[in-house]
């Protein structure tokens, strides 16, 4: 299970995330089908997911936000509705990575016969060494299936690497990852680079 999940957020790709002063990045793997072109219409939101009060008020009114700019309308009476969304989060983890780097060792040591690393009255240079450490990290997932009456029409899905597994920090990734591919088909697992800007708050979207 671990190879499974790791495959899609290996660490290295993580060391190409934009971030500077102003905004931070998320790496988004994404993941849809859509067997045929919908039309957007009104929808009923569900779900089964463990999500529950502020929270979960918080997190759907990101998804229909992201729903309505793509042409669908949130109903809050399932009778009636042109579709049935149901959407899923989950967190997997924790997960334990091995990492290697390369570090610099204190230049005061010396290789050879020396005190404090000085030599004959002159300084050992600085060397290297390879080095491991452990990483724990979670993932997480969001997923959304469409469907007209209990006909299936399209599901996306996207997962995030995170080292944490509250959803505050990560959900708003997740629901941008997607935002391009509600209903149409990725044809695999495609990775989004998402961006906030953390003057404006908004996220920005783009293929990695």
């Amino acid at each position: 299970m671990l190879k499974k999940l790791t495959y899609l957020f290996p660490l290295t790709l993580l060391l190409f995330q934009g971030c500077t002063s102003l905004m931070d990045g998320h790496l988004v793997a994404v993941d849809s089908y859509a067997p045929k072109s919908v039309t957007a219409g009104t929808y009923y939101l569900s779900s089964k997911s463990a999500v529950a009060g502020l929270q979960k008020q918080s997190f759907e009114n990101s998804l229909q936000n992201m729903l309505a700019a793509k042409g669908y309308t949130r109903t809050f009476v399932n009778k009636g509705a042109s579709y049935n969304i149901v959407y899923d989060y989950s967190v997997a983890g924790p997960f334990t990575a091995e990492e290697s780097f390369s570090a610099p060792v204190n230049e005061w040591w010396g290789v050879e016969q020396t005190y404090a690393g000085v030599h004959n009255g002159m300084f050992e240079e600085a060397w290297y060494s390879d080095n491991t450490q452990y990483v724990n990290y979670f993932v997480k997932a969001l997923s959304l299936s469409a469907y007209e009456d209990t006909v299936p029409l399209w599901r996306v899905k996207s997962h995030v690497q995170a080292e944490t597994p509250d959803l505050n920090q990560d959900y708003p990734y997740l629901i941008s990852g997607i935002s391009d591919y509600i209903d149409r088909s990725s044809g695999k697992v495609v990775y989004i680079n998402v961006v906030k800007n953390s003057k404006t708050g908004r996220y920005t979207a783009t293929k990695w």
